[in-house]
């Protein structure tokens, strides 16, 4: 791909390159909840983190061009603080091991062509979404999942080879994509199987997608075919089907209705005999049994996913969106019970049973995210506002989402001041609240309350951006 990409760059005439990119500083305060169920130790309160991005752009020749997007990271922490003094000082250790050690994100980097108007081809790494969702999207099974508190810092997108067909009022995709076994510092070094010397299956892990566009009574139709096979999960030889619909009525209101239905989950279920207290899960352990289990991930019961939501522009430019997230496979309350009992267990017994929050092979996250949303539940809300335009340079935002099951949700507000063209400035905070239904939850020597978002490891986070373009 590199000789390709350097030949195609070579090749292009002056006229047609173009590079772009911005400089950004992030500093990040955050209040570690220590006597919470999730552990804190390793969490520095005080984070520095400078991206460095370039978005190089080169037309080779008539109908076909190079397109780049490439982060480079530096990031650095202190004040940590938990119930583990052993745990921040490994903590520490590690840290300054790793301090000058960049990160790099290749967040797209992929080839274009034009062979006719009605067909077009592309092969790389490229951020491709299907769905109508602002927020959340049950269809995008290609991606990183995106921060539905600033739904645009998601960039990364996924290896695949891309055939398009758009004619008039319609749109016929192909693509397929290789899954990502192992990288370094941003770049591939395992697609589709893993290699001889990292052998941990045979299997190729893979994603086939086919879609269909259509504008029909001036709305956005999208049907979508999946295949899959342990492409960012466990599911083995998987077909979903996808929906998404996107229409304006009346002007300025706008519907949207994005779905995902499939049979089976790979979502991992907490095994409620392994968790009921540490002598439970010290049996299990022993016997050689996990604390969770993918139950689900064989059975032929339709498993949707449903997002639907409404977005309002006003007069000013201000928008108002809604959207209300549905999963059948999320945790019923007596689930959630049980998973709050295993995060009360102690750490050795966590570790040994390995049911905790394990990684998925396959994905990979691209940039440092702010917020990290896995939603466990079933139903969940999420209202956001934007105010542009307030004294011709600052921007208003305000993110609130909410798990529907306990009530617990979080706030992210924000308020951006575009200084001058080239700089921007904007300070946001996310204060997640615990919810009036929460359950009980015990570690040792201590009782606590715990809902959803109020597991997250913090009592509230500020944040300090500057953003330079050039």
């Amino acid at each position: 791909m590199s000789l390709l990409l350097g030949v195609l760059w070579a090749s292009a005439p002056a006229s047609a390159a173009e590079v772009t990119g911005y400089v950004e500083s992030r500093t990040q305060f955050q209040r570690s909840r220590v006597a919470g169920l999730v552990p804190t130790d390793e969490q520095a309160e005080v984070q520095q983190l400078l991206e460095f991005n370039v978005q190089p752009w080169h037309a080779y020749r008539e109908g076909g061009f190079v397109s780049a997007d490439l982060s480079l990271f530096l990031q650095t922490g202190g004040r940590y603080r938990g119930l583990d003094a052993a745990g921040r000082e490994v903590a520490l250790a590690e840290r300054a091991s790793g301090a000058a050690r960049p990160v790099v994100s290749l967040n797209e980097l992929y080839v274009s062509h034009e062979v006719l108007p009605q067909l077009h081809l592309l092969a790389g790494k490229k951020r491709v979404v299907w769905g109508a969702g602002l927020a959340y999207n049950p269809t995008d099974l290609l991606n990183p999942p995106k921060d539905p508190t600033d739904p645009g810092l998601q960039r990364a997108g996924a290896y695949l080879a891309r055939v398009e067909v758009p004619l008039e009022r319609f749109a016929f995709t192909f693509l397929a994509s290789p899954a990502v076994l192992a990288q370094h510092q941003g770049l591939p070094q395992a697609l589709l199987v893993y290699p001889k010397w990292d052998r941990q299956d045979t299997q190729a892990h893979y994603l086939l997608a086919a879609r269909v566009y259509a504008l029909v009574a001036d709305a956005d139709v999208n049907l979508m075919l999946f295949h899959s096979n342990l492409y960012g999960d466990a599911l083995e030889s998987k077909t979903r089907v996808g929906l998404s619909f996107s229409r304006y009525f009346l002007k300025d209101y706008e519907l949207h209705v994005e779905a995902l239905v499939g049979r089976g989950s790979a979502r991992r279920y907490p095994v409620g005999a392994c968790v009921a207290d540490g002598a439970a899960a010290a049996g299990c352990v022993l016997s050689d049994r996990p604390l969770f289990a993918a139950r689900r991930r064989d059975e032929r019961t339709l498993r949707p996913r449903v997002l639907a939501g409404s977005r309002y522009q006003f007069g000013d430019e201000s928008l108002l969106s809604l959207e209300y997230l549905y999963q059948s496979d999320g945790l019923t309350r007596g689930e959630f019970q049980d998973y709050v009992n295993a995060l009360g267990l102690p750490r050795e017994l966590q570790d040994a049973g390995r049911g905790l929050g394990a990684p998925e092979a396959g994905v990979d996250t691209g940039a440092p995210r702010k917020f990290s949303f896995e939603p466990l539940g079933r139903h969940y809300a999420f209202l956001s506002f934007q105010k542009p335009k307030i004294r011709e340079d600052f921007t208003l935002a305000v993110t609130v989402m909410s798990h529907l099951g306990d009530l617990s949700g979080l706030v992210t507000p924000s308020l951006a001041w575009a200084s001058t063209e080239w700089m921007t400035l904007t300070l946001s905070g996310f204060v997640p609240w615990r919810g009036p239904r929460a359950l009980a939850a015990t570690r040792p020597g201590t009782a606590t309350p715990v809902s959803e978002l109020g597991l997250l490891p913090l009592e509230y986070r500020a944040l300090f951006q500057v953003h330079l373009f050039y």
